[in-house]
């Protein structure tokens, strides 16, 4: 069988819809499939024509397309269709609902003869997530082409919030499966996750305008206040805001330490030294790092609605708490200054992040995909 991935970026390109792909592609090629991904030559900012067009990354076949334009993250390029032809492939899954790519295989389904799957990725953010031209395409595509939408045999939501947005779309409930993210199974024991610094607030991911992370920076001035040992500490990629929530700290007299980018065995310490794992954002398609914090037995602070429900639900991984800065600050000091509260939230998380280890996850793909074919 030959499948090919559709999607936005891909490696080197770092982001959550890019660990899905990798993930998926790399257990099929190791099961012996045919497996392309089909991406864009360019970074997530800038970087056009910067990467090598053809690639073999761990057993799959990586294409990067010349884009013809880029806007934000998105792409098109009109040497997909050509390159779809020239593969011949058995089953498409295309990634991210609204790019142009979804709109290009979904013409050349029929003629073609390939079985297509869309995996939305839940990209239904709020208008201060996205911008006004983003926001007002995203209302266009919803309102006059969702025709195309209907023409994939198979709609990927992550969580049942996308599943039941995918149904309001127009999908039949029957087209709809949730196959949700996953983790790695981690080695950590657990007497590890009891030697903590009790007042470090960890946030881990790109640092841009939508995640939110600048009510997580005022929150901590109220959180400061009230525990005095508390430190924030902020990891990943910077989108142009770092400079900003530094000099707001400094003039706050808010303990902040930038990390930049972090390897993955720092990333597992900071998960287990840490005694709050704060995710400020409004909307979240999934929020991997919710998971991979309550695998540690890290509870965590969220705020607003969407798959940060799902993948750290209140009261089991997570406290929820209102997105302003003094409501928020309220939820983080709860698990700075309550231990049973902490404890409790610490050790069921754990056992839900079970739910999701990638070993359970990846077999569903092969089914899926397998039916599909049948």
């Amino acid at each position: 069988m030959k499948v090919v991935h559709v999607a936005p970026f891909y490696i080197p390109v770092v982001g959550g819809v890019e660990e899905v792909v990798k993930r998926v592609a790399e257990f099929l090629a190791v099961r012996g499939y045919s497996v392309y991904v089909i991406t864009y030559n360019r970074l997530r900012c800038g970087g056009i024509g910067s990467l090598p067009r053809y690639e073999n990354i761990n057993g799959v076949h990586v294409i990067r397309l010349r884009p013809d334009f880029t806007w934000s993250h998105g792409s098109y390029s009109s040497e997909l269709p050509a390159v779809l032809r020239e593969l011949r492939p058995d089953i498409v899954h295309v990634h991210v609902w609204r790019h142009p790519q979804v709109f290009q295989v979904a013409r050349l389904k029929r003629r073609l003869g390939f079985k297509a799957v869309l995996h939305g990725h839940a990209p239904f953010h709020k208008f201060s997530q996205l911008g006004l031209a983003t926001w007002l395409y995203h209302r266009f595509v919803d309102a006059f082409l969702i025709n195309y939408l209907k023409l994939y045999d198979v709609y990927i939501a992550l969580t049942p919030y996308e599943a039941e947005k995918a149904v309001q779309l127009g999908l039949k409930k029957d087209k709809v499966i949730i196959i949700p993210n996953g983790v790695s199974e981690d080695s950590c024991r657990k007497d590890d996750v009891t030697n903590r610094d009790e007042g470090v607030v960890l946030y881990l991911g790109r640092l841009s305008k939508a995640k939110n992370v600048d009510l997580l920076v005022k929150a901590m001035v109220f959180v400061s206040k009230a525990v005095s040992k508390a430190s924030l500490v902020l990891a990943g990629p910077d989108e142009g805001i770092v400079k900003s929530l530094i000099e707001f700290a400094r003039k706050k007299n808010i303990r902040l330490q930038y990390l930049g980018l972090v390897s993955e065995a720092v990333k597992h310490e900071l998960y287990l030294k840490s005694y709050v794992y704060a995710f400020p954002s409004l909307y979240e398609p999934f929020g991997i790092t919710l998971l991979e914090a309550a695998q540690h037995g890290l509870p965590s602070v969220i705020t607003g609605f969407g798959g940060q429900l799902y993948s750290a639900p209140p009261n089991i991984a997570s406290v929820w708490a209102k997105p302003n800065p003094l409501d928020y600050a309220q939820g983080i000091i709860e698990l700075l200054t309550n231990e049973s509260l902490w404890r409790k939230i610490s050790e069921n998380a754990m056992k839900w992040s079970q739910n999701f280890l990638w070993s359970r996850i990846l077999p569903k793909y092969e089914k899926l995909y397998n039916d599909l074919i049948a």
